[in-house]
């Protein structure tokens, strides 16, 4: 995996937090509104198993009739997911405000340890393009 495709995965990682936080947000909003059920964001399954395929095998090619990579880091989305079948109280109503707030400190945190692993990426990149000027 190059370096830039690392920084791609970062910035899907990224886009997907940013998600997540929007939509656990949303489901804050709606705490006590009655039928409403909390959506997630699935993207860390999808990741893992981007990233268990895209290390086992490493495909080099030499010509353009050559097998391509099937995985790229633009293929990885996150996919929203609607709990219909729960309840959290009798209004039918399946979001658990502390559970909701627990998972968006979480998500937050997380977010801000990959924007520092984003800024060191880009950090080396910066050093290594000085350095490759001397």
């Amino acid at each position: 995996m190059g370096i830039f495709e690392n920084i791609s995965l970062m910035e899907k990682a990224l886009d997907a937090k940013w998600l997540r936080n929007e939509v656990i947000a949303n489901n804050i909003a709606n705490a006590d509104t009655p039928n409403f059920k909390k959506t997630k964001v699935i993207f860390e399954d999808y990741l893992r198993d981007f990233l268990s395929k895209n290390n086992k095998i490493s495909l080099s090619t030499t010509n353009e009739r050559h097998i391509k990579k099937i995985y790229s880091p633009l293929t990885l989305k996150p996919v929203l997911y609607r709990e219909e079948n729960t309840a959290y109280r009798e209004d039918g109503n399946n979001v658990d405000v502390e559970k909701e707030m627990v998972e968006l400190a979480e998500n937050s945190l997380s977010y801000n340890v990959l924007v520092e692993q984003v800024s060191k990426e880009f950090s080396l990149l910066r050093t290594a393009i000085n350095e490759g000027r001397k």
